[in-house]
């Protein structure tokens, strides 16, 4: 009898195992299904972007709070979708809540924009915009979504930071900040039991079981996401597998591009062996973080792909040396003849398929490297420029302020006021400029010649002098350096944002290629030395 139980608990067992496995394979064909349907489901997101952004052009004249609205409703449709926008709409709600004299939507919308950079792994910039909020004043909603944010951002930090020595106090504060907030929400509710499941280990009961009583209840796509994301870091195999397929799914349907699922997933199944399938996922992730702007994403990606890059060419090459020992046995015991031949023709046909596979793939890869180190190049350059820049100045102040002290001193005073008229603020700007000019025609000497390659003769841009740019260069050199807004072009060159618009709008219209694809072309111009 007891052999017989044994048996029959052994037999469900293995049926539950096949029965997870098989539904894994399956959802993970619905994935690859729903990521080939990916444009689909962003152009329904496009087309709802395109109507808000109507809605919002239709009321600039109608008044504050009209447009107020209608911004936040072009920060919810891309909060998860791209990060540049949404710090662009998040950065426009603080702007107009401090024009309409509103503390609590102010606080609200920092809030809003803190959530906004630490989804992108700026980490600083969240911490300096959570100090400009005193807590004291806000109330339990917002108090609520303070400390959520800055439990987030210890979390996030702890994860970059990932040493014996920061991590566990990043750790430790997180939980600390997390604990606040779960004593402001409502009992019961969705936060509440997804913030729980979040806490400090031992802390209450397992924290799958918050999981478990969430997806008992009716949740949204992105809601049931982001809980088999979380409910899967407890989980273990195909079942694990199977769950981060469905929060993938989710995220792909709702153009969700600000998610963890997609590489979990890579990660899960390469620890599994499944390394083609892993690097299929990690390739879509690094995709899915490009798009957002997730440099947080980015950067874990970045680590994972070479290795899983590594192992796949190790495993073809393995695959190939098989391939190869078993010809040899076949040509050994068997007779050669034409079938054996053609037999051998197929299979190393294949093999070579492979070998371009993996070539295209190492292209990719290498692009992105290629990236990575004109990103690097660029802040290494302009990083020694600015440092250089403010060292010049400081000297030149402290020089400045010991011979206007000397002149105040021996009564000299209005000696000391021409030598303060003498400072030149002009002339400082157009010495930064040129520094400016400088360095970025160091890093792309055929810069001019390339724009002026997509202009007709009688509209190419000439610079004044040898090794400057024109205003208009200036500006799309500060675009080819990722420096894209119009506002902060317009700041640095010291014009209206309006200015800067006409003269990217004047330019576009002339070029002898589409308009659509002039600033993109400005975008490929290659560093020196490529």
């Amino acid at each position: 009898m007891k052999k017989f139980l044994l048996l029959a608990i052994t037999g469900l067992f293995s049926t539950c195992i096949a029965k997870s496995a098989v539904q894994s394979d399956s959802l993970l064909k619905v994935l690859k299904s729903e990521i080939a349907r990916k444009k689909i489901y962003d152009h329904q997101k496009d087309e709802q972007i395109a109507t808000l952004r109507q809605k919002l052009n239709t009321q600039q004249s109608i008044g504050l709070e009209a447009r107020y609205f209608a911004t936040l409703g072009l920060f919810e449709a891309y909060k998860d979708y791209r990060f540049d926008s949404t710090f662009h709409y998040a950065r426009q709600l603080v702007h107009i809540s401090g024009m309409l004299h509103d503390n609590r939507r102010l606080a609200e919308n920092r809030l809003r924009l803190g959530t906004t950079l630490i989804s992108s792994g700026m980490f600083k910039e969240t911490f300096d915009c959570l100090r400009e909020i005193d807590a004291r004043l806000l109330d339990r909603q917002l108090k609520k979504s303070y400390y959520v944010l800055y439990s987030w951002a210890w979390s996030d930090l702890s994860k970059y930071n990932a040493d014996r020595f920061y991590a566990p106090e990043d750790l430790e504060k997180k939980f600390r900040y997390l604990d606040s907030a779960i004593a402001l929400t409502e009992k019961g509710s969705f936060e509440q039991l997804i913030l729980q499941a979040q806490q400090k280990p031992n802390v209450g009961p397992h924290p799958s079981g918050y999981y478990m009583k969430l997806m008992n209840r009716k949740l949204s796509e992105h809601e049931e996401a982001m809980v088999v994301t979380g409910l899967s870091r407890y989980r273990t195999g195909d079942e694990k597998v199977r769950l981060l397929a469905i929060a993938a799914i989710n995220d792909v349907r709702t153009s969700t591009y600000r998610a963890q699922a997609l590489l979990d997933l890579g990660n899960t199944l390469f620890e599994q062996g499944k390394v083609d399938e892993a690097y299929f996922f990690l390739q879509q992730t690094m995709e899915q973080a490009n798009k957002f702007g997730a440099r947080m994403q980015r950067y874990q990606v970045a680590r994972m792909l070479p290795v899983v890059a590594a192992k796949r060419d190790m495993l073809a090459k393995q695959e190939r040396q098989r391939f190869l020992i078993f010809i040899a046995c076949v040509i050994v015991i068997t007779v050669i003849t034409g079938l054996i031949c053609f037999i051998i023709f197929v299979q190393l046909k294949k093999v070579r398929a492979g070998e371009r596979v993996i070539r295209e793939s190492n292209r990719l890869l290498a692009q992105k490297n290629k990236q990575l180190w004109e990103e690097g190049r660029i802040k290494e350059e302009y990083i020694g420029f600015f440092f250089s820049e403010l060292s010049r100045h400081i000297i030149k102040l402290d020089k400045l302020r010991n011979n206007v002290q000397r002149k105040v001193k021996s009564g000299s005073i209005d000696e000391a006021l021409r030598q303060l008229d003498n400072v030149d603020i002009h002339a400082e700007r157009r010495q930064l400029f040129h520094t400016f000019d400088r360095i970025f025609l160091k890093l792309f000497p055929d810069f001019v010649e390339a724009v002026n390659a997509m202009l007709s003769n009688e509209d190419q841009l000439r610079p004044k002098q040898p090794g400057t740019l024109s205003t208009q260069l200036r500006i799309f050199a500060l675009m080819r350096l990722g420096v894209n807004n119009n506002e902060m072009i317009a700041a640095i060159l010291e014009f209206t944002v309006n200015t800067v618009y006409t003269y990217r709008f004047r330019l576009r219209s002339k070029a002898l290629v589409p308009a659509d694809d002039f600033e993109q072309r400005i975008m490929g111009i290659q560093l020196a030395g490529d």
